[in-house]
């Protein structure tokens, strides 16, 4: 390894990241100043006879010159003579003077090599007066200046030598590792082992000269000569063995040409053999295909490849046109006269390489391109281009036969189905988002029609597909686009924007808020009937958002498009907030409504770690003796800017975001400390059942059943005295959540269906599910007053033979009150009984208000 040729590295990393080393530069320069100055810059040299600076210089500049490269698969090293004229100014020259020399012979280095970096010349420049001026202290503080050249000089000569090398391979290390990373421990442990030897032997070799001239300095010639015969024969073997391996190189890149039987194998396998014999860390093949895309196939030093994946055409005409001569050309800091190119080379992380054309100058069906040299010499020689050539030359005669060319044919097919994969979803085969708003830019850019973009959101689907299974999800996505298929016309385009989310594009220059009204109340009413999911029969329902924009108002179409969709996506969140299942046409203040939405989403999780939720509860009554049996837990969420926020606006958003199950967590084990010191306050420790609601999804959480066991015996409640309400418009019944249920009743939990008559599948799933009651919803109590009993009596006469009990919500007349009493024993709780207040307003005795009837 040189004093020089070790540098090379920074060449290459420079230009990505130039000032950590500039610093670097900065810095050793200054090191190498303070080492300066604490020289005794008019000591005269060690010994005779005396050496001057610029023949001196004149020995560095040729000794750095004569460098040999040596290969190891994918490393490389050099090594040159480097370090005998360091030696030899020890010993024969001023410290001044040795380190003009060193300065001298590195600037005159750069005036034969132009096309050295101004950064690793300085580099360069700083390195070497620093490892320099470290020799020289070494030297002067352990060698006897009026002795001869003894055992004990040649010994501190060779320590401050090989600490002046040492030094070097740490300061090129930090400097690559301050453009690429941090330097693998096994290439920093090979890099200190080459120098160590070189380094020896240089120094042996500069020891020998300098006793010679102290002694016979004619004799200095019958040493050059079996040194500079030595180096020229190691050279030619070098080179010898070189050619050998890549003749051994190209008929094993022929031999994988011909023998393998597919295309995409051959080109793969080829790659993996150029990456060794270059020594580089990627190599790519990009091949025409007439009109179609340009197919690409690459293969990297870590294994990593790619086979036929599509290419930008203009990148592969950029190319093309670089490497438009029969030559291989050379890339040099991944910077071309073409800005798309650079661009590629950017994105693909390529600073040198090597571009070579394949096939001939009336037919050419691609190109081949090596980047990224490993090891010490990361530049292409003229040796390295002749292989190329050749691969190149090889390789466009296996690619321009026919069984080539039928496999590219082959292949086209396989690249329109990736390009369609692109912009379209991979589940529904729709549009996806990319070609879906490339559509609505194309619609707006036309400047003459309207315009409307419909939003579609599937209303509960997260908890559908927690509770039912990803599987039956996806079947009810499909299910989703192709319902909103047939509902649309044949112009208008149907996309899946990702998730549960749809959206349909139209034009109608004769009236296009019309025709998209029409179109979403066709969409409301389709979904009014069940989707077949799998094996399962689910009713489902869909809020959608309309936007429209007038293409008369002009403007930019890309902020046009973004506007529309964005205006439409607000729209479909109005529709949710007023009920879900239904269709809103976006209206400018719902934006704030939006807004409000996202940030109460966002604010969630920070709410239960301010413990911002609390429970509220209403008690739950006797028919006609008013005593109170039950409290139902009704969730809170008081913010400190905003008030008291009501559950409907809250909840879903927590079942969105899956916080549902830390905040029940939190109800649940609240609502149990509250019951147990109900029970406490109570005469003779009479119990007092407390409801809690439970989400589906917290149904299909693993836990729950532990999480339930854990709360009632932290605060020493019999399972008995807590009841869990499960609401049936959310519920889906199948294996996993009956199991859960059944293992809850089993510790004695008692289990609520709410809104019961309100769902799809009321008495289909009655018999099936461990209930022991129903609640009997608001609207069912409302017609009691208008001749409604028959249908409140006939679910009383079921709840009794199911053995059921009965719970009556929303009562709030007298007259509704007094209906029910007259039905028998039934549990009722309304605003008639009392509002939900704050645990510590609960009353728990006999309610006594509104005509009830003390017990």
């Amino acid at each position: 390894m040189s004093r020089a040729a070790r540098h090379l590295p920074v060449i290459r990393h420079s230009v990505r990241l130039p000032h950590p080393v500039w610093g670097l530069s900065a810095l050793v320069a200054g090191l190498a100043g303070l080492l300066f100055i604490a020289w005794e810059r008019d000591a005269s040299p060690l010994m005779q006879p005396h050496i001057t600076w610029w023949m001196l210089a004149i020995v560095c500049a040729l000794a750095e010159r004569c460098v040999v490269h040596l290969h190891f698969q994918k490393s490389a090293h050099s090594f040159s003579l480097g370090d005998i004229p360091l030696v030899l100014g020890l010993l024969f020259c001023t410290p001044t003077e040795l380190l003009a020399a060193t300065i001298a012979g590195s600037l005159l280095i750069f005036a034969l090599d132009r096309r050295l970096p101004p950064i690793k010349l300085v580099f360069n420049l700083a390195q070497f007066a620093l490892s320099t001026t470290a020799a020289v202290l070494v030297v002067r503080s352990l060698a006897d200046p009026a002795a001869a050249l003894q055992p004990g000089t040649a010994a501190a000569v060779l320590l401050a030598v090989e600490i002046s090398a040492l030094g070097s391979v740490a300061l090129i290390s930090a400097a690559i590792s301050l453009s690429e990373g941090r330097v693998a421990l096994p290439a920093l442990r090979e890099m200190f082992g080459m120098d160590l030897v070189v380094t020896v032997t240089n120094t042996s070799l500069g020891l020998l000269a300098a006793l010679v001239l102290t002694t016979q300095p004619w004799a200095l010639a019958l040493i050059a000569i079996p040194i500079a015969m030595a180096f020229g024969v190691n050279h030619a073997y070098i080179r010898a063995r070189q050619r050998h391996e890549r003749l051994a190189f190209l008929y094993e890149a022929n031999r994988t040409l011909s023998h393998h039987p597919e295309a995409e194998q051959a080109l793969v396998a080829l790659l993996a053999k150029t990456l060794d014999a270059f020594r580089v860390e990627s190599a790519e093949i990009i091949l025409y295909s007439g009109e179609r895309l340009p197919l690409r196939t690459t293969h990297s030093a870590s294994g990593e490849h790619e086979a036929m994946r599509p290419v930008e055409p203009d990148v592969a005409d950029g190319l093309r046109a670089l490497a438009a001569s029969a030559r291989p050309v050379r890339i040099s800091n991944g910077s071309t006269d073409d800005p798309v190119v650079d661009r590629y080379l950017a994105e693909r992380g390529v600073l040198n390489g090597m571009l070579a054309p394949l096939g001939q100058d009336d037919r050419r069906v691609g190109t081949l391109m090596l980047a990224n040299r490993s090891g010490v010499v990361s530049s292409f020689d003229e040796d390295d281009l002749d292989l190329f050539e050749t691969l190149a030359g090889n390789a466009s005669a296996a690619l321009q036969n026919d069984r080539l060319e039928l496999a590219i044919d082959e292949l086209r097919d396989l690249k329109d189905e990736l390009h369609h994969r692109a912009y379209h979803d991979a589940l529904t085969d729709l549009p996806n988002r990319t070609l879906f708003r490339s559509r609505v830019r194309e619609a707006l850019a036309a400047g003459t029609d309207a315009v409307a973009v419909l939003f579609v959101d599937v209303d509960d689907f997260k908890t559908v597909n927690d509770t039912a299974g990803h599987a039956v999800g996806d079947a009810i996505l499909r299910a989703v686009g192709e319902r909103l298929c047939d509902c649309v016309r044949g112009g208008d385009v149907v996309a899946r924007l990702g998730g549960d989310e749809f959206a349909v594009l139209l034009v109608d220059p004769e009236g296009v808020e019309d025709t998209a009204v029409a179109l979403a109340k066709r969409i409301t009413k389709a979904f009014k009937l069940p989707i077949a999911a799998g094996d399962q029969l689910l009713s489902l329902h869909v809020s959608t958002g309309i936007a429209t924009y007038d293409a008369s108002r002009g403007g930019d179409a890309g902020d046009a498009e973004a506007e529309i969709v964005r205006n439409a996506d607000i729209a479909m969140y109005q529709a949710k907030a007023r009920g879900k299942g239904r269709f809103e046409l976006f209206n400018p203040a719902a934006a704030a409504s939006l807004n409000r939405r996202h940030e109460l989403k966002a604010q969630l999780a920070g709410a239960l770690e301010r413990r911002e939720f609390e429970l509220h509860y209403q008690p739950i009554v006797v028919a006609g003796s008013g005593r109170v049996v039950a409290a139902e837990a009704l969730l809170r969420w008081r913010h400190d800017e905003l008030g008291l926020i009501s559950p409907l606006e809250f909840i879903p958003l927590a079942e969105e975001t899956g916080i549902i199950v830390d905040i029940g967590r939190v109800v649940l084990d609240r609502a149990c400390q509250h019951a147990a010191a109900w029970k406490a306050r109570r005469p003779n420790g009479e119990p007092i059942s407390v409801h809690v609601n439970l989400s589906a999804v917290e149904i299909y959480t693993p836990g729950l059943r532990g999480s339930v066991l854990s709360a009632l015996e932290m605060h020493g409640l019999a399972p008995r005295d807590l009841v869990l309400e499960i609401t049936e418009s959310q519920l889906l019944v199948e294996s996993a959540a009956l199991e859960t249920l059944r293992a809850l009743r089993a510790t004695g939990v008692r289990l609520a269906l709410d809104d019961f008559g309100t769902g799809y599948s009321s008495f289909a799933y009655l018999a099936d599910l461990p209930l022991d009651m129903l609640k009997i919803p608001k609207p069912f109590i409302d017609r009691l007053s208008d001749g409604g009993n028959i249908v409140v009596q006939k679910i009383f006469e079921m709840a009794g033979a199911l053995g059921l009990e009965v719970v009556a919500e929303g009562v709030e007349t007298q007259a509704q009150y007094a209906a029910l009493e007259a039905l028998g024993s039934v549990l009722v709780q309304g605003y008639y009984l009392g509002r939900p207040v704050p645990e510590e307003e609960l009353e728990l005795a006999t309610v006594r208000s509104r005509g009830v009837r003390a017990a």
